[in-house]
């Protein structure tokens, strides 16, 4: 089974356009369960389908679907630009504070003010290790 997109994702124009499901084939082969099917739309229930599959080969969707494709490239774009905007900003924010960060994760280090380590070089005696 190739990937489908979510009834949630369909929109209102173009899920008015999909195939009605007769409620008795609804009834008959539960196409509520199935994974093509799109929920009810004006009281119908509706289908991604072209022709009903239950079959992996037969998977042939509704050429109407196409139709979002535009409509999700836009989203897309606007998503990556607005991406990218808040990706500078981030960076901007890590480049303008580099320095404090450094000295606090620095701060965070056992050995910082050690008494040992103030006076030389770490000798691998660590004063809170003898102290316990």
């Amino acid at each position: 089974m190739r990937e489908r997109i979510e009834s949630k994702h369909v929109t209102k124009e173009i899920k008015s356009q999909m195939p009605v499901i007769p409620v008795e084939i609804v009834k008959e082969r539960g196409c509520t369960f199935c994974p093509y099917y799109l929920g009810n739309y004006e009281k119908q229930p509706r289908c991604m389908m072209k022709t009903c599959a239950w079959d992996d080969e037969n998977e042939r969707f509704h050429p109407v679907l196409r139709g979002l494709i535009p409509f999700y490239k836009e989203k897309m774009k606007k998503a990556e630009e607005k991406f990218q905007a808040m990706k500078k900003i981030y960076t901007t924010l890590l480049g303008m504070f580099a320095d404090e960060m450094k000295q606090e994760e620095l701060e965070k280090d056992e050995c910082y003010g050690c008494a040992y380590g103030k006076c030389g070089p770490c000798i691998g005696i660590c004063y809170k290790s003898m102290k316990e």
